[in-house]
């Protein structure tokens, strides 16, 4: 078991507005992500927002301008899907 108290901040710039974004994370679960660890395995301290902003830089303000309110329910679909894989 690693044990890391050391935060870290990664610093992101959202490709549209070009604000400067903000998330802290722990350096172990940090350098794991940078090795292959999904985001949300990796992080899931982290909203899905912060963990997005990690990903693509795109602020939460901006991603709600692209696509509004249509993600909202992208959990439910994704469940649906699975539900369908496996003959339910």
């Amino acid at each position: 078991m690693k044990i890391n108290l050391y935060e870290i901040t990664v610093v992101t710039r959202c490709p549209f507005c070009g604000k400067g974004n903000e998330v802290e994370v722990n350096e172990n679960d940090y350098l794991d992500w940078q090795d292959g660890e999904l985001v949300q395995d990796a992080f899931p301290y982290l909203s899905p927002e912060q963990r997005e902003t990690l990903i693509s830089g795109i602020c939460p303000k901006c991603w709600e301008s692209m696509f509004g309110n249509e993600c909202d329910h992208f959990e439910d679909f994704i469940e649906e899907d699975e539900d369908e894989d496996l003959g339910v």
